[in-house]
């Protein structure tokens, strides 16, 4: 995993922050190694992603929720949908949408109270949408 990651906050559509999202590289994309296609993105295994999300949110004493495959933007997008505790015992959404752009598989995380999840995951597939547009400038704009 690089440190390669571009942190920001997430505002809803009246300004309203819903919570912060960060876009990490999480490394290359593989190659069509004969698995089934639906249990990758782009030649990376999901089991593999989904356990990179189980690391993370066992150091935050969070835990996995679901997983799923999804198109955004007409590219498979692989989602993890986890919870972790938050201040005051709050419990915090956590989403993982990871895609490929240019070779490269990147993760988008989103960070928010629950009762923003809904919002927070169509502002994070708009954040999807405009990485994979973008492709070719997306590692410059991280340096």
């Amino acid at each position: 995993q690089t440190n390669n990651a571009a942190q920001f906050k997430v505002n809803n559509s009246a300004g309203a922050e819903l919570g912060s999202a960060q876009i990490t590289v999480v490394g290359p994309a593989g190659e069509d190694n004969g698995m089934p296609r639906s249990k990758t993105l782009s030649g990376v295994s999901t089991s593999a992603l989904r356990r990179t999300v189980i690391d993370q949110m066992i150091r935050e004493n969070g835990w996995v929720v679901n997983d799923y495959q999804k198109q955004v933007g007409g590219k498979k997008v692989y989602v993890v949908v986890a919870q972790s505790p938050g201040a005051g015992g709050q419990t915090q959404s956590r989403l993982f949408y990871f895609t490929e752009v240019d070779g490269r598989i990147y993760s988008v995380a989103t960070n928010s109270p629950a009762e923003a999840s809904g919002q927070i995951a169509d502002e994070s597939e708009k954040i999807v949408n405009v990485l994979q547009r973008r492709s070719g400038s997306v590692e410059t704009s991280m340096r």
